[in-house]
C-alpha cells in the first residue's frame, strides 16, 4: 500500500520498521554491520506520533534521537499497537528527543538488554515509548525483537511503500 493510501490509518504509539538491505556507502554498511551483529531481518524502529494532519518518526539515530517526517523516511512497516497515547506518554518520549545515539550500544542489544530507561538506541527508545502506555515490547533491544514482540500481541504488519 502507497503511504498517501495508509497515512491516516497511521496513530500515535504504533510501531514503525524498516529492512535496510543496499551495500553502496558508508551509511549502508554500518547499518549492515547493526543487522549481522543483531541478526535482525529489520535494521531500524520507531515510533509514530501524529500532531495534527502529519505524522513523524520519534526515532533514535546518529547522532541523537530525533522527531522527523515519516513521509521522508522511504518504504516501511507499520504494525498497529492500539495505544493508548497518554499525554505522559508524549511528554516522556518528547523529553527523549535529543539523547545522545550510539550504534555500539546498538550492537550490545544483542548481547545484553540496556536499562530500561535506555533511549540511546532505537529499539530501546521503541520499547521504553510503548512501555509509557502500558505496552510490553519485551527488554531485547533489536529491532526484530521489538517487531517480533509486537506480532505476539496480535499487531499485524503492513508493508508500506512511499509515494515517491
Amino acid at each position: 500500500m502507497k503511504y498517501s493510501e495508509k497515512r491516516g490509518s497511521i496513530k500515535s504509539g504504533d510501531l514503525l520498521a524498516w529492512s535496510h538491505r543496499t551495500w553502496g556507502s558508508w551509511y549502508d554498511f554500518k547499518i549492515q554491520i547493526v543487522r549481522i551483529f543483531t541478526r535482525s531481518e529489520y535494521s531500524h524502529v520507531a515510533t509514530a506520533w501524529v500532531v495534527g494532519q502529519r505524522v513523524f518518526a520519534i526515532e533514535a539515530v546518529e547522532p541523537r534521537a530525533r522527531i522527523f517526517p515519516l513521509s521522508r523516511l522511504g518504504n516501511f512497516f507499520h504494525l498497529p499497537l492500539e495505544a493508548p497515547w497518554r499525554a505522559e506518554t508524549e511528554e516522556g518520549a518528547l523529553r527523549d528527543v535529543g539523547t545522545e545515539y550510539r550504534q555500539l550500544e546498538a550492537i550490545k542489544a544483542f548481547f545484553r538488554p540496556l536499562p530500561s530507561d535506555s533511549a540511546s538506541e532505537c529499539a530501546a527508545l521503541a520499547i521504553k515509548i510503548a512501555k509509557a502506555d502500558g505496552i510490553d515490547l519485551g527488554d531485547r533491544a533489536t529491532p526484530d525483537a521489538v517487531v517480533f514482540a509486537a506480532q505476539l500481541r496480535g499487531s499485524p504488519t503492513h508493508y508500506v511503500e512511499s509515494d515517491s
